[in-house]
């Protein structure tokens, strides 16, 4: 019999079921203090591989898992259903590709229940064999790394390791659906980063306790990088137009030609990846103008710098 949880680690996933079994793994060699008993949920956000029988065969050793279906698309909705089932004082997030270190729920969980601070954003560390030598710090941060967060001025969530109280969902309930993977794209710890400070909630950074992201190797083309620049654009115009209520208005048609050339120079062979940061920086600037004009065409879904949707719409109705 499991003693009831302080602790909740969620896993949102899809259709990644080998790469789970292998973050599973690294999960049941975590020290679990006696203070601190953990439960595990996997929150399977419409696989049609075998996640499912990889969750369910699991026997980790340091805590109970459960396998729990959000079939509708979008890693927003999979994480709320995640807190709405977990049953801790103290949530935990990681990704379905990466391998968490022994002393994980202690560094991660401890600050917060010690009131030191109400969320922690932990350490992002790319694997080893993943890395290339021409990478620049753009093409590492956007693939989860978080050496960005060393500046003291910056101060977020990456969900790859990102923990927090249950009390914050008193003023914070819920995850932007319109944002993040199987969206957006791109945004959603974004923009519950910002609230949570908004709200007055303190985020502490511990980048010592890192999670190592095995993330596949299709992510390293050109083309994944022209996407996830795009998609961060398009996830900024959001938060910009619905959450900060800007005014701006950005020249689509001078970004989109900007964005088209700089797409043709970074495919080029001998300049593929020498200084592509323009490159990248030209799709964002595309991305952000052009998902500001479709957004510009709604009815804000905040109130300035709001902790929860207008109109009274629950996460939970929409799609």
């Amino acid at each position: 019999m499991w003693p009831e949880p302080v602790v909740s680690i969620i896993i949102c996933t899809r259709n990644r079921a080998d790469s789970l079994r292998e973050t599973l793994a690294s999960v049941g060699r975590v020290l679990v203090p006696s203070d601190l008993p953990a439960e595990l949920l996997v929150v399977d956000n419409g696989s049609t591989d075998h996640t499912r029988q990889i969750t369910e065969e699991s026997d980790l050793q340091n805590m109970p898992v459960r396998y729990i279906s959000e079939p509708r698309k979008g890693k927003g909705y999979a994480y709320n259903t995640g807190m709405s089932e977990a049953s801790g004082d103290v949530f935990i997030f990681t990704d379905d590709d990466v391998r968490v270190p022994e002393d994980w729920i202690e560094g991660m969980c401890r600050p917060i229940l010690a009131g030191e601070a109400d969320a922690v954003a932990g350490g992002v560390q790319l694997a080893p064999d993943l890395v290339q030598p021409w990478m620049e710090l753009t093409h590492r941060v956007w693939l989860a790394s978080t050496e960005h967060l060393v500046n003291p001025a910056a101060v977020t969530l990456v969900g790859a390791n990102m923990a927090f109280g249950r009390h914050v969902r008193q003023k914070v309930p819920w995850f932007d659906v319109e944002l993040g993977p199987g969206a957006i794209g791109f945004g959603d710890e974004t923009l519950f980063a910002a609230q949570l400070s908004a709200a007055g909630h303190t985020i502490q950074k511990r980048l010592v306790v890192a999670v190592e992201h095995h993330f596949d190797g299709s992510r390293l083309t050109p083309a994944s990088f022209v996407k996830r620049a795009t998609d961060a654009g398009r996830a900024d115009a959001y938060i910009a137009y619905h959450w900060w209520h800007s005014e701006n208005r950005f020249r689509c048609a001078k970004y989109l030609a900007l964005a088209a050339l700089r797409k043709a120079l970074l495919c080029m062979p001998g300049g593929r990846y020498s200084s592509a940061a323009p490159a990248l920086r030209a799709h964002y600037k595309y991305g952000l103008s052009a998902q500001t004009l479709v957004e510009m065409r709604r009815p804000r879904n905040y109130e300035k710098q709001g902790l929860a949707k207008l109109r009274g719409i629950l996460w939970s109705e929409d799609g």
